[in-house]
């Protein structure tokens, strides 16, 4: 055996002080790093199907259901509440740990068990990995079934990795680049072209039962909607074909480099595919080769070299987590006013689905592909519309996505009252105020109600109107403010907005 097939002395008091360390750090990270915004997009989703509604047909999404599907059932468990991402974060651990169980038998099928030890260690030391893999979102599950069905291939069974792989594509679309990316690292060895038949079988079978699924619920046209044309809308630059051309060149290099080795070959194919086709490249896309580029920098570097990798990713993780700031109350201390300022059933609008347990009233979501399909003008912008239609009353607080139309409707009918908006406005000097939605209204002044009179008759409280301009004639010149009734009696005002957890 090689001497460097196993760990020696120094290497087993590094790695397990490594791990310790790894493991007290992202112990802290799980309950201090910040919530990203793809953690509750995902849960309101799995929220959906929790209260009967159907992805895609009753709400907007444009990612492939399963993960949504797998985790609903937990999130049903808890109900509603503030720390909710807590309690899906959790979920997120046993997946974690099966990657790292999985990496660590790749790695030592292929090389060592040294390599597999430090591969396990190096992963968990790309920022990336570290903090993506605390979240709440389908990458993880993405990498499980990914890693499994690695297993599964390298270990000969191919319909069981043919299978895992298909679920894998029915939690993400980036799926296929990994079926490419295998089918040419598997190019140069033609005997295991001789097993592809058994694992395209075990490859369509989950494809297939949500296939099946969504026609049966009427939502098969609106599933190949959301994750067919509307991701298939571009948004990269205008000289992304040029990339696409130097695609086959790239692959030919490859071949010569690497066509002997199997783990090189995927851990080169899959960048070039990623940056020469997806329209769309973040940091996230990479993380299922990630534990491949961990195995072949624990294969090709010693002991001192990652010791010193291991110091400037450890730094790296500590300034994108700030240093261990708790920055997890902005999102709670939202999720809180919503609780709060809302009821079940009762509409929010926001960017793409924040507020978790309420209904949009407008379908499209605006995230990056949303936003930059909405500037094109190739979907509408009928956010005042739909809100109007839906007696929305609370939206998220204002910010720099949304759209024109729409921002200037929530600008011209809401009012900060919090991490919150809620239907009302300052009423100007010459008393004139528009209403956009008919419901009761309260006019404050910062001691409570407001003294005078609205529309030539006394205030003295709650009172209905209809849509359109009234009038409201104050008795001193104190900043007067009308709101909707309910957000006032369930403790909110514009005078002393609520920036806190109740």
């Amino acid at each position: 055996m090689l001497p460097s097939a196993r760990l020696s002395k120094r290497e087993r008091f590094l790695s397990a002080g490594l791990a310790l360390l790894l493991l007290a750090l992202r112990a802290a990270c799980f309950f201090r790093y910040r919530f990203d915004s793809d953690e509750p997009q995902h849960l309101h989703v799995a929220w959906g199907w929790t209260q009967g509604l159907v992805q895609y047909r009753d709400l907007f999404d444009n990612h492939v259901p399963l993960f949504h599907l797998a985790t609903a059932p937990w999130l049903a468990l808890f109900g509603e509440r503030a720390g909710i991402l807590f309690y899906m974060r959790a979920l997120m651990i046993p997946i974690w740990i099966f990657v790292c169980y999985a990496t660590f038998l790749v790695a030592r099928r292929m090389y060592s068990t040294r390599v597999a030890v430090w591969s396990v260690l190096i992963l968990n030391l790309i920022p990336t990995f570290f903090l993506k893999s605390i979240e709440y979102r389908n990458d993880n599950l993405w990498i499980g079934l990914w890693m499994a069905a690695i297993l599964a291939f390298t270990g000969g069974a191919m319909f069981a990795g043919g299978l895992l792989l298909g679920a894998a594509a029915c939690v993400s679309v980036k799926t296929s680049l990994l079926v490419i990316t295998l089918a040419l690292a598997a190019a140069p060895r033609r005997r295991e072209w001789r097993r592809v038949v058994p694992a395209a079988a075990g490859f369509v079978i989950v494809p297939a039962i949500i296939v099946i699924t969504f026609v049966k619920l009427g939502a098969w046209h609106d599933l190949v909607y959301c994750n067919v044309t509307f991701n298939g809308i571009s948004v990269t630059g205008p000289f992304h074909w040029v990339l696409r051309v130097l695609y086959v060149p790239a692959l030919v290099a490859i071949f010569r480099f690497a066509r002997r080795n199997f783990i090189l070959m995927l851990a080169l194919v899959y960048p070039a595919t990623l940056i020469c086709w997806w329209p769309l490249i973040s940091p996230r896309d990479l993380l299922a080769i990630l534990p491949i580029f961990a195995m072949l920098i624990a294969n090709h570097f010693r002991t001192p070299v990652i010791a010193v990798l291991a110091l400037v990713c450890l730094v790296r993780i500590g300034y994108d987590a700030k240093w261990l700031k708790n920055d997890t109350p902005e999102f709670t201390t939202m999720m809180n006013q919503v609780l709060h300022l809302t009821r079940p059933g009762e509409p929010l609008m926001d960017y793409k689905g924040e507020t978790i347990y309420r209904r949009r009233p407008y379908y499209f979501i605006l995230e990056v592909v949303g936003r930059a399909t909405l500037k094109r003008g190739l979907i509408p912008d009928t956010i005042a519309r739909d809100m109007i239609n839906a007696h929305c009353h609370v939206a998220q607080a204002d910010g720099a996505f949304w759209p024109p139309e729409g921002k200037a409707f929530l600008l011209g009918h809401y009012i900060d009252v919090g991490r919150l908006r809620a239907s009302g406005g300052w009423i100007a000097p010459h008393g004139d105020f528009e209403v956009a939605i008919p419901a009761a209204y309260v006019v404050l002044d910062r001691n409570g109600h407001a003294r005078g009179t609205i529309d030539g008759v006394p205030y003295r409280g709650a009172v209905q109107l209809a849509a359109g301009v009234h009038h409201f004639d104050r008795i001193d010149d104190e900043p007067v403010a009308w709101l909707w009734a309910p957000a006032y009696e369930r403790g909110f005002s514009p005078f002393h907005l609520r920036d806190r957890e109740f």
